[in-house]
C-alpha cells in the first residue's frame, strides 16, 4: 500500500466525519414533531415519559374522528385517560372527572379536538390536492422535492376502491395544471435524474382493489395492473413520476408483480425511473432487489428503488406469532439497520440500472449511503434521500445544504382517513428504537448514534 493510500481516510472514518458534520448543522433545531410549541410534541413527551399512558392516548387519537359530539369526546377522554390522571397536565385533569355534559367537559373536548387537528396538520399537508398546492410550493422554495401520497388503507368495497383511483387521477390533473407553471418547478439539483419532473406521487396499490388477497393472486394482479395502468397513463401524459409503495408481506408479492407487469409493458418502457419500495427489515429484501435489478436490465431503462426500513413491524410480528409462523422480518432493530447498509451498497453498485432513493431519518444510514457512493465514484445526481413530511425538517435541510436532493413523502387526506397514518407515525416516533427520539428527545451521544450497526440474527 502506497503512502497516498495510507493518507486517505477509511470509509468508516469518512462516514463518521460526515455524520458529525450533519449533526453540527442540525445543532439545537428541533423538528416540529419534537418542538414543544406543538401539541404533537407534548403528546409524544407524555407518552415517552409514561409508557402506561401511551396505548390509551393513541387509542383516543385513533377513534377521535368518529366522535361527533363534545359529549362523546369527553366520555372517551374520561374512559381512556382517567386511570392515568396523576401524570396528565393540569388542563386535562381540570376537565376529566366532571359530567360529560358539563361546560368543563365540553371545553376539554374542544381542546382535545383542536390539539389533534393541529397535530395532524404537521404530518398531513392538506385534505385534497388543491389545498396542498401552497405547502408543496413552500417545500420547493426550501429546496426540497416531494412525493404525494393520498391516504387510504385497505378498501372494503369496489365503489370505495374506484373513488381512491379517481382521487389519484384528479390529483395528477390538478398537479399537472399548476405545478409546471411555478418558478420553483425548475430542477433543484442540476442534472439530477430524479428531478426530470417536479411532480411525483406514491401509490398504495391495495387500496385500488377491495379483493386483494394472496389466495386471489392472479385476479388481484390483473385488476391492480389495469388500475395502475390508468394512473401511469395519466402520469405519462403530464410527465409525473410514480412510486409504488410496499406494504405487508402478504401483499408485497402482488405489488411487485403488478409493478413489473405495468412498467415492463411496451406502453411504459419509456417512463423515466418508475419507483418501487423495498423494506430492509424483511429478511428477503436482498432477493427482491436482485430481482428488480434483473427486471430493470430486461426493461432496457432504469427504475427507481426507494429503500426504507419498514413500517409494518408490529403488525407482521404479531401476525406471525398468532399463526405460529416464522417471522419474515428481522426481530432486532440493529439487524434491520445493518441490512439497510448492505442493501444500500447493492443498489449503488448497480446504479446504472436503478436510481436509489434512501428513505430514512437515521443520520448514520444516510451518511453511509452518501459516503459509499462517493467512494465508488457515483455522483450525488444519481441517487436521492427521502424523509417523511413534518418528521425530520432539520435533518432534511442539513443534507440539502450538502448538495443532496431530499424528497419528502407528503400525505394528503382528511382527518378520518389520515388517523391510521398519524398513529403509526406517533408510534414510530415514541418507540424506544426511534432514531428521532434518540436524537431529539433522549439527546444520545453523536458517537453512539453514528456507530456501525451489526447483523445479529
Amino acid at each position: 500500500m502506497d503512502a497516498q493510500s495510507l493518507a486517505l481516510p477509511s470509509l468508516s472514518d469518512r462516514i463518521t466525519d460526515f455524520g458529525r458534520h450533519i449533526f453540527s448543522q442540525i445543532g439545537r433545531e428541533q423538528p416540529s414533531a419534537f418542538n414543544k410549541k406543538f401539541w404533537s410534541a407534548r403528546i409524544m413527551e407524555w407518552s415517552m415519559q409514561h409508557p402506561e399512558l401511551k396505548v390509551n392516548m393513541f387509542r383516543l387519537v385513533d377513534v377521535l374522528p368518529t366522535l361527533k359530539s363534545s359529549r362523546s369526546i369527553a366520555e372517551h377522554v374520561q374512559e381512556y385517560l382517567a386511570d392515568n390522571e396523576g401524570v396528565l397536565p393540569g388542563v386535562v385533569q381540570w376537565g376529566l372527572r366532571v359530567p360529560p355534559r358539563s361546560l368543563r367537559a365540553k371545553l376539554l373536548a374542544l381542546a382535545v379536538r383542536k390539539g389533534v387537528r393541529e397535530m395532524a396538520s404537521q404530518f398531513i399537508a392538506g385534505e385534497d390536492p388543491r389545498s396542498a398546492l401552497t405547502p408543496l410550493r413552500q417545500l420547493r422554495r426550501k429546496g426540497l422535492a416531494f412525493t404525494v401520497d393520498l391516504l387510504g388503507e385497505f378498501t372494503l368495497s369496489e365503489p370505495e376502491a374506484q373513488r381512491y383511483l379517481d382521487r389519484y387521477l384528479e390529483a395528477l390533473s390538478v398537479f399537472g395544471a399548476a405545478i409546471p407553471q411555478w418558478e420553483e418547478a425548475t430542477p433543484l439539483v442540476k442534472g439530477h435524474c430524479g428531478e426530470l419532473s417536479p411532480i411525483c406521487i406514491s401509490v398504495k396499490l391495495t387500496a385500488l382493489y377491495s379483493q386483494c388477497n394472496q389466495l386471489n393472486f392472479d385476479r388481484s394482479v390483473a385488476v391492480l395492473s389495469d388500475r395502475l395502468t390508468q394512473i401511469a397513463r395519466k402520469a405519462k401524459e403530464i410527465g409525473a413520476q410514480v412510486y409504488v409503495d410496499a406494504e405487508d408481506t402478504g401483499s408485497n408479492p402482488m405489488i411487485y408483480e403488478t409493478f413489473k407487469r405495468v412498467f415492463g409493458s411496451a406502453e411504459f418502457k419509456d417512463i423515466p425511473f418508475p419507483g418501487i419500495v423495498v423494506q430492509a427489515y424483511a429478511k428477503g429484501a436482498r432477493a427482491i432487489i436482485e430481482d428488480l435489478i434483473q427486471f430493470a436490465r430486461g426493461r432496457g431503462a432504469p427504475i427507481a428503488v426507494r429503500l426504507v426500513k419498514g413500517a409494518y413491524w408490529d403488525y407482521e410480528t404479531i401476525t406471525a406469532k398468532l399463526n405460529d409462523w416464522e417471522s419474515p422480518l428481522f426481530t432486532k432493530k440493529e439487524s434491520s439497520d445493518a441490512n439497510y447498509e448492505a442493501l444500500s451498497r447493492l443498489l449503488l453498485d448497480n446504479h446504472e440500472f436503478v436510481m436509489p432513493a434512501f428513505g430514512s431519518h437515521n443520520v448514520r444510514s444516510l451518511a453511509h449511503a452518501c459516503c459509499y457512493a462517493e467512494s465508488i465514484g457515483v455522483p450525488s445526481t444519481q441517487f436521492e434521500l427521502q424523509m417523511l413530511y413534518g418528521m425530520a425538517d432539520p435533518i432534511a435541510q442539513a443534507f440539502t445544504k450538502e448538495g443532496h436532493l431530499v424528497r419528502l413523502y407528503v400525505p394528503l387526506g382528511d382527518l378520518y382517513v389520515g388517523m391510521g397514518y398519524l398513529v403509526r407515525r406517533l408510534l414510530e416516533n415514541t418507540s424506544n428504537e426511534s432514531f428521532l427520539k434518540h436524537t431529539f428527545f433522549d439527546a444520545e451521544s453523536v458517537e453512539r448514534l453514528l456507530s456501525e450497526p451489526q447483523l445479529r440474527e
